[in-house]
């Protein structure tokens, strides 16, 4: 049995987050995209995600509170957040809450790794991308 991967990517830079949804797509995963910080907490709120993407660098507010707006919120520590600005630090990411940084540009080899470390996803050998159902 196999399930979708739901991740929420935050990401204002519209060619950023056309590349990112386009390979989290080709790996299988159902990608919700909210532009800035305000979107993300009003999806977050409303949604039930695996996995958040957050670009460290937004208007208005920036992924590093709109990553402690989430944590604050009930199952925001369930949810990892990975950090995924090319000018922040993985100490700065962690200080604010998220699990891990990955830097842009966004890699195909980068995105499986990601995955594969925080959620149930893996790369099915016959092909097909799923991920993995433990009962």
């Amino acid at each position: 049995m196999s399930i979708r991967i739901q991740v929420l990517l935050v990401e204002d830079d519209e060619i950023s987050a056309q590349a990112a949804r386009t390979l989290l797509e080709r790996l299988g995963c159902v990608v919700d995209h909210a532009i800035d910080g305000a979107e993300a907490i009003d999806l977050f709120g409303g949604g039930s995600y695996d996995l958040i993407l957050m670009d460290g660098q937004m208007p208005q507010m920036d992924g590093l509170e709109t990553t402690a707006k989430i944590r604050d919120m009930a199952q925001g520590w369930v949810t990892p957040i990975i950090g995924t600005s090319s000018n922040l630090s993985r100490v700065q990411c962690l200080d604010a809450g998220m699990n891990d940084i990955m830097p842009k540009p966004f890699l195909l080899s980068a995105l499986k790794m990601t995955l594969a470390k925080w959620t149930l996803w893996e790369d099915d050998v016959t092909g097909g991308i799923y991920a993995r159902l433990s009962l």
